[in-house]
């Protein structure tokens, strides 16, 4: 396993509001950006690091990137998908003024969400990028049902869906209505888009319908390579993983995705492993270099 430690990185003031890290000794003509999950941020995710070496030994000039987004941290409570997207787009727009080549987004956990929001150009605008990477997509949803009884998650999803209706979307959830895990406020709008069916966020649930799977996935417009966790232990037993990830693939446009996709042997949801962290490694400098 990847362990903690010093490691350079050059800060980029992208805008008033946001920094970016470059992960490297020096500047290089291509960028990965990652994206954490809920309550991760710049440099809290090893995967990050095992990414960053692994591109650091390529003949391929790659160097990752970071970035203080709106909702790092704990600010994921307060704020959508669509300011991540808002955030990216403004750092993939910045690497573009420093004549970067190829940008590539890769996101672990809901970064993955974020990945595919971004792949809405229509609705967000969003700068467009050269691939996208997805490390252990899993539905918010029904990781939310592990966490929590039935009875509780159905009324934590109906206190925040009429606090929406009384226009207090921007209010946070009583803390009782909350699964313990989350330790930070959380709006009623993002509770909702987390937790409630059809929510923003939900683009991994098992039970969605093929004509939803479709519209969101076909937006796919560069390459994409999809690596979830064999071992993920947030998709629910229930789950029937392979059928659920040949539903993606097939929802992509012809061509878009990686023939490197697939399960992560012995991956587990944050790839804490050394085993499958070598893996991810391998097949990301795999996929940049194909790019």
């Amino acid at each position: 396993m990847a362990s903690a430690g010093s490691f350079p990185v050059i800060v980029h003031q992208v805008s008033s509001n946001l920094v970016g890290y470059e992960r490297a000794v020096q500047p290089a003509k291509n960028a990965l950006i990652f994206i954490g999950g809920l309550t991760e941020g710049p440099h809290t995710d090893l995967t990050a690091n095992v990414i960053a070496q692994k591109l650091q030994n390529t003949t391929e000039s790659f160097s990752v990137w970071e970035l203080r987004m709106r909702s790092s941290y704990s600010g994921f409570g307060y704020s959508s998908l669509s300011n991540d997207v808002e955030d990216i787009s403004a750092l993939v727009a910045y690497l573009r003024t420093l004549g970067k080549e190829k940008i590539v987004l890769c996101g672990i956990s809901t970064g993955c969400q974020d990945c595919l929001e971004y792949t809405d150009h229509k609705t967000h605008n969003s700068t467009p990028v050269d691939g996208y990477i997805l490390l252990s997509p899993v539905s918010d949803r029904e990781t939310a049902i592990l966490l929590t009884s039935p009875e509780d998650l159905k009324r934590s999803i109906q206190h925040a869906q009429q606090m929406i209706t009384d226009g207090k979307k921007d209010d946070a959830m009583p803390n009782s209505l909350i699964p313990p895990i989350f330790d930070s406020p959380i709006t009623a709008y993002r509770w909702n888009s987390l937790a409630a069916k059809g929510g923003d966020d939900d683009y991994f649930s098992s039970d969605l319908d093929d004509a939803t799977v479709k519209a969101k996935f076909s937006r796919v417009d560069r390459p994409i390579l999809m690596l979830p966790g064999d071992e993920d232990e947030l998709v629910p037993p229930y789950v029937n993983r392979k059928e659920m990830l040949d539903r993606w693939i097939r929802a992509c446009p012809q061509g878009t995705v990686s023939k490197l996709s697939g399960f992560v042997p012995k991956g587990d949801h944050t790839i804490s492993g050394p085993e499958a962290q070598e893996y991810v490694g391998n097949l990301i400098v795999q996929f940049v270099q194909a790019l």
